[in-house]
C-alpha cells in the first residue's frame, strides 16, 4: 500500500477457497489524489479469480482515463458487458481522496455501502448509486463527494463479512459490525481490522470460510 502523508491505510484479503472472487486496489493517481477500489465478483472459486482479473484490468485502464469515480465505472461495466454474458457481474464500489483537503468523491455499483467512520462516532452510510457491473449496457451511475476530517475513516468491505455464519446458522449482520467498530474507537486503521476480523472468527468459530472476505480502510 502507497505510504499518505498524514493517512493511514490497511486492508484483508481472505478467501473461501483456493483462489477467490474478492478484490481490492489502491491506485496512485495522477496529482498525489488516491484511487480506493473494492469489489465482489458473484461467484466464488476460479471462475470468480479470472473475472476478477480482468476486472481489476479493466478498472486500472479506466482509472487513468477520467477522474470522475462514476464515469471510469461506468466504462468498465460496458466493457464487462460481453465477457459476463454466463450470468457473472460484480459489486464495486471506487473512490478518490484527495488527501491535502480529505475530499473522498465516489460511486457505489450494487456494493455493500462503505462506512463512514465520524470523528463524534458516528457511522455514515455511503449509499449505492448504481447497479452491479456486467449487468445492463449504459447502466446509469452517479457520484457523491465527501469530506474525511482528522480523526476520521472510510471502511470498504465485501459482503463476507457481514454474512459470516456461525454453528447455529445465525448471520453476523451489519449491527455486528458496527459495534466492532464502536468498541475499536481510538485505535489505528490496522487495529480496527484486527477487531473486526477478530470479532467475526469468534462468532464464526471453527467453521470454514463460506464467502470470500475482504475489507479496506483509509
Amino acid at each position: 500500500l502507497p505510504q499518505i502523508e498524514g493517512w493511514e491505510l490497511a486492508g484483508r484479503w481472505e478467501t473461501a477457497r483456493q483462489v477467490g472472487g474478492d478484490f481490492y486496489d489502491v491506485i496512485e493517481l495522477p496529482d498525489g489524489r488516491i484511487g480506493l477500489f473494492i469489489g465482489d465478483v458473484a461467484d466464488k472459486g476460479m471462475p470468480a479469480a479470472l473475472f476478477m482479473a480482468l476486472t481489476r484490468t479493466l478498472v486500472r485502464a479506466a482509472v487513468v482515463q477520467t477522474s470522475s469515480p462514476a464515469a471510469a465505472l461506468r466504462q468498465v461495466n460496458d466493457l464487462l458487458i460481453p465477457d459476463a454474458s454466463l450470468g457473472m457481474f460484480v459489486t464495486a464500489a471506487y473512490g478518490v481522496l484527495e488527501p491535502r483537503t480529505g475530499e473522498f468523491t465516489y460511486a457505489n455499483a450494487g456494493h455493500n455501502p462503505p462506512l463512514w467512520i465520524r470523528a463524534d462516532g458516528e457511522i455514515q452510510p455511503l449509499p449505492r448509486t448504481g447497479i452491479a457491473l456486467g449487468l445492463i449496457e449504459g447502466e446509469r451511475m452517479s457520484e457523491r463527494t465527501i469530506r474525511v476530517d482528522r480523526g476520521e475513516s472510510v471502511l470498504l468491505y465485501t459482503d463476507g463479512i457481514t454474512e459470516a455464519f456461525s454453528p447455529s446458522e445465525q448471520m453476523f449482520g451489519e449491527q455486528a459490525l458496527l459495534d466492532a467498530i464502536r468498541s475499536a474507537r481510538g485505535g489505528d486503521a490496522t487495529a480496527l481490522l484486527d477487531t473486526i476480523e477478530k470479532r467475526v472468527n469468534d462468532f464464526t468459530l471453527s467453521l470454514p470460510l463460506s464467502d470470500d472476505r475482504t475489507m479496506l480502510i483509509v
